[in-house]
């Protein structure tokens, strides 16, 4: 956009330019979310078929065999998401080993059954694709074909996909694969380029950073802290890292937590480094120590002293002796924007279920982190998945020169002076007038688009 280019307000006509939005926003639907606690009730139907572009149905069963998975109601509720939203796409996890004699990818036999069994349960149940959660061995006791087989088992998938859309003049499903964030994992497991060619998303999990960890730390940073010795536990790190060994940025996913991890600590001491005795306290709904859902976050800040890790671009809070890592629609607003900047593929919600999906907890509306994420990567719900609008007015006179509003401040997303339904994106210092999809308003609060009360 030129210097010299005036964004008009024009009351003689309006013109719109229609962008395709070339990211995805790939959400996780945990079905295990109701056995967490009781109080949770989350179900297919409590979730906006428009949020996301592609939502993946996550069941850990037991049997290696898909043939013998009986959720049949559960999956045409799921599915049924897209009588809504036509464009929508629906995914189905996967969880799978990659060792041993009873790994499905040991030979060729087994691979091509299993392909052939998941193209027909796919099909059966109106799924689009495959998100295909490989589990190796963290290290050691593993066989050094174990790497080579998943390549195997990921290329001849694809084949079997690309041959029955061929013969059934359907379009192909989809295959996708959460990855882990571990450097060395990384190395250990993957053939980044070979997998690359024939996955259609590779979904980074960058939200397990401090795992392990006697002291605090943030659980999905943006960057390194200037004087941490290793470099590579940050989002930044590792997505390049997979790039630069030859997966195609835009099928890299970044990995957003809709949760935060807590720590109880074991003195006085609060800042980053700091020593813990153990996971912090469970929430009252999500049941599971040293992890809070957003929508449990919001209360335990009320009273919190809360603090910003500057050099990480995500904050952290303290009260009592309970330490928590979390983000906000801010922080995912800045980690998008990263993503942009960086031209990845877009990113991966895990999961819904952990926002505030009521949105009665932070009044900040329903889903708050995902709608910030959704509104960021300029993915619209006007019913055509992944599309957003870019609103240029044109006049010889009346004109403002809105290019300068946005001069000297931060990168993000601003209120609209007089119109409800517009905001400002300042990038770089310069100024972008967006538009929300018909019916919806800017919220300041959340960062994003919500529907007009």
């Amino acid at each position: 956009m030129g210097k010299g280019l005036l964004l008009t307000v024009s009351l003689v006509f309006s013109q719109y330019v229609l962008l395709v939005s070339p990211y995805a926003l790939l959400c996780y639907y945990l079905k295990t979310s109701d056995k967490r606690s009781a109080k949770i009730n989350f179900n297919p139907e409590s979730i906006d078929p428009y949020l996301c572009s592609h939502l993946v149905y996550s069941n850990p069963e037991e049997s290696a065999d898909i043939s013998k998975w009986k959720d049949d109601a559960m999956y045409k509720r799921f599915n049924d998401l897209k009588n809504k939203n036509k464009n929508l796409k629906t995914l189905l996890g996967y969880i799978g080993l990659a060792y041993g004699n009873g790994s499905i990818a040991i030979t060729k036999e087994s691979r091509e059954k299993f392909s052939n069994s998941v193209v027909t349960f796919l099909r059966k149940h109106k799924f689009d694709g495959l998100d295909l959660d490989w589990r190796f061995p963290d290290y050691g006791c593993k066989s050094p074909e174990d790497k080579q087989r998943f390549t195997l088992l990921v290329k001849e998938m694809m084949e079997a996909f690309k041959a029955e859309a061929l013969k059934t003049k359907k379009a192909r499903l989809l295959l996708t694969a959460p990855v882990t964030a571990d450097k060395r994992a990384v190395e250990a497991k993957y053939e980044i380029a070979e997998i690359s060619q024939n996955l259609d998303f590779i979904a980074v999990m960058t939200f397990n950073f401090n795992a392990g960890n006697i002291v605090t730390g943030h659980h999905s940073p943006l960057y390194h802290r200037s004087f941490d010795v290793k470099k590579e536990h940050n989002i930044n790190y590792i997505l390049k890292y997979w790039r630069d060994q030859g997966a195609a940025p835009k099928k890299l996913l970044v990995g957003f937590p809709t949760f935060g991890v807590t720590f109880t600590l074991k003195t006085y001491n609060t800042a980053i480094g700091a020593p813990v005795s153990k996971s912090g306290k469970a929430g009252s709904f999500s049941d599971t120590s040293g992890i809070l859902a957003y929508h449990e976050i919001c209360p335990f800040l009320k009273g919190a002293a809360i603090r910003m890790i500057k050099d990480q671009k995500v904050p952290y809070a303290f009260k009592d002796d309970q330490w928590l890592g979390f983000d906000t629609p801010d922080s995912f607003i800045t980690k998008a924007q990263w993503l942009k900047y960086n031209h990845f593929g877009g990113a991966a919600v895990w999961a819904l279920d952990l926002d505030d999906y009521i949105g009665n907890n932070c009044n900040e509306g329903a889903y708050p982190l995902t709608n910030a994420l959704k509104t960021a990567l300029d993915i619209s719900d006007s019913g055509d998945g992944r599309k957003s609008f870019l609103s240029l007015s044109f006049t010889k006179s009346n004109t403002v020169e809105v290019r300068d509003w946005c001069h000297e401040t931060p990168n993000g997303f601003y209120s609209f002076p007089s119109h409800s339904h517009k905001f400002y994106n300042c990038a770089c210092g310069e100024s972008h007038i967006m538009v929300c999809p018909k019916g919806m308003d800017f919220n300041d609060k959340c960062h994003c688009c919500n529907k007009c009360k």
